[in-house]
């Protein structure tokens, strides 16, 4: 529900009825008009019926005023609610801009590399195969892929 609607939900259903006549009226052209004061001798003020005061229906002003706070409390539960959402989605957004630029330049410093090594545990540097070395750019690519979408 948008904030507009919500304020005008919450006046229609706790402002007192404000009444104004309403008049009616047909021109030269037999189009039929209505306003709020008479515009000339054939106007006729038209009867509308009104609905029941909160009065006469049985509810206190503190019943009313705590069906009110209620409403309001809801009203500010789901602002932060989604102000919460709002704060995870942009976390998650940021989270994925660094995984991507970290993705991006690990596939071009090993793309630009003359060749791909991996420790042993003897601390000698091993090589990858042309076949390694193009599986391994695969996965980075891949990994490109899923973070910078």
């Amino acid at each position: 529900m948008n904030f507009l609607w919500r304020v005008t939900l919450v006046s229609i259903i706790f402002s007192q009825s404000l009444y104004a006549g309403v008049y009616k009226w047909t021109d030269e052209h037999g189009r039929v008009h209505f306003s709020d004061r008479p515009v000339s001798d054939s106007s006729t003020e038209v009867k509308i019926k009104q609905t029941p005061s909160s009065e006469s229906s049985g509810s206190s002003p503190q019943q009313r005023q705590q069906k009110m706070r209620k409403m309001l409390d809801a009203f500010e539960e789901e602002r932060s609610e989604k102000k919460e959402a709002k704060q995870k989605a942009k976390q998650e957004r940021e989270k994925r801009k660094k995984k991507c630029i970290y993705a991006k330049d690990r596939y071009n410093s090993h793309n630009r590399a003359r060749g791909i090594y991996n420790y042993q545990k003897d601390g000698e540097r091993s090589y990858l195969s042309e076949t390694e070395r193009k599986n391994h750019m695969k996965k980075l690519k891949a990994d490109v892929d899923r973070w910078c979408k």
